[in-house]
């Protein structure tokens, strides 16, 4: 047992030990070039907590996911994101989604504070509307709807790019960021867990990877595995009427990290629901609209 655990820690490590000083020094930090000095908030009418994200860029890699062990990393392209807007501190919660639909289909409430699930894309889209149509987001001038994959993809990385939020490969530390399945500690949580509870990444968003993947509004077929030139994502209502599978990101609180990094993204059609699918909401205001 001792002699396969020495030979995971060396291949774990062969990748991190071949690198220059240099570049070892460059993977340890977390990149602050697009972190702003004080990010805005605001609490909405239904004690949702969301905080503005500034317009910049990232770096996409695509498709391709590999271990963090494994370089080099695959050839990527810079994605631009032209305005600022406004993104849910946490995943939608149980108690959020009962106070604007009435409801709460979860499996697994043992606490109002869990992130809501088993809500399928239509369900979130129909949330976003009903939470737009509430007279007092009508009167602040706010839009709610489910971020594209590239926002959600800039907003999560909070200026690392690697495939975890806290600015390095390592993924023996990815616990310290996911309600998620750990296979060094041999640890499951048993199902989804309260939102918040895990460190934030540098913009101060929670659960960005684990505990629920999220909905973000692009069809399968407009992901941001694509090149800057692509089409935007597509969130039309052609695309839905067609039945296209969206995209959920993010990972779950049942994988471990080859799901929950910056970098998993899957396909998923409109209708399904899942104890471990849920979302989060952006939010664009009369000021950021323009």
């Amino acid at each position: 047992m001792k002699l396969r655990l020495i030979s995971m820690i060396i291949l774990l490590s062969a990748g991190v030990m071949g690198l220059s000083a240099e570049e070892n020094k460059a993977r340890a930090i977390v990149s602050t070039t697009q972190t702003p000095p004080a990010l805005k908030r605001f609490t909405n009418s239904i004690g949702m907590e969301l905080v503005g994200i500034p317009s910049g860029s990232y770096l996409c890699y695509g498709r391709e996911i590999k271990p963090a062990f494994l370089f080099p990393k695959p050839k990527g392209f810079t994605v631009k994101i032209e305005r600022e807007f406004y993104l849910g501190v946490t995943e939608v919660t149980q108690a959020q989604y009962r106070k604007v639909m009435g409801a709460n289909p979860s499996a697994g409430k043992s606490s109002k504070y869990c992130p809501v699930n088993r809500v399928s894309w239509n369900d979130a889209l129909e949330f976003c509307r009903k939470l737009s149509e509430m007279p007092a987001e009508k009167a602040a001038g706010r839009a709610y709807s489910l971020p594209t994959e590239r926002e959600w993809q800039y907003a999560a990385r909070a200026g690392s790019e690697f495939l975890f939020p806290y600015g390095n490969d390592d993924e023996m530390r990815v616990s310290e960021v996911a309600v998620c399945r750990d296979i060094y500690a041999n640890a499951l949580p048993k199902g989804v867990q309260p939102v918040g509870k895990k460190n934030p990444n540098a913009w101060g968003l929670y659960d960005v990877l684990g505990n629920v993947w999220e909905w973000v509004q692009d069809s399968w077929s407009a992901g941001q595995d694509q090149s800057p030139s692509s089409v935007a994502p597509s969130s039309s209502a052609a695309a839905a009427e067609k039945g296209e599978n969206r995209i959920i990101v993010g990972g779950g609180w049942d994988n471990d990290f080859r799901m929950c990094n910056l970098a998993a993204r899957y396909s998923a059609p409109p209708t399904r629901v899942a104890d471990n699918i849920g979302f989060r909401v952006r939010c664009l205001t009369s000021l950021t609209s323009h």
